[in-house]
């Protein structure tokens, strides 16, 4: 048993808000390197079940172009405005 279609998108949704909060949260905390570093991490670590929810959603879909945008869509956008 596993995710519908939908309920993926909702995931790599929910999943992107998340990473870019995480690197917002790392960019407020400059002033604390160590702290900020930590955010930088988590949001880096959100990665890897990304790529195997990725994963998961090809094997359901097939490999459509929407279907990589569920979990990696707008990626260069959120380290762009958060670099």
């Amino acid at each position: 048993m596993g995710l519908t279609l939908a309920e993926h998108r909702e995931l790599g949704a929910t999943l992107k808000e998340a990473r870019r909060l995480l690197l917002e949260a790392a960019a407020m905390s400059r002033g604390y390197p160590n702290l900020s570093r930590q955010f930088y991490d988590l949001a880096d670590a959100t990665m890897s079940p990304r790529a195997e929810l990725e994963r998961r959603l090809i094997a359901l879909a097939g490999d459509e172009q929407w279907v990589r945008e569920v979990y990696f869509g707008n990626l260069a956008s959120e380290e762009i405005e958060n670099a």
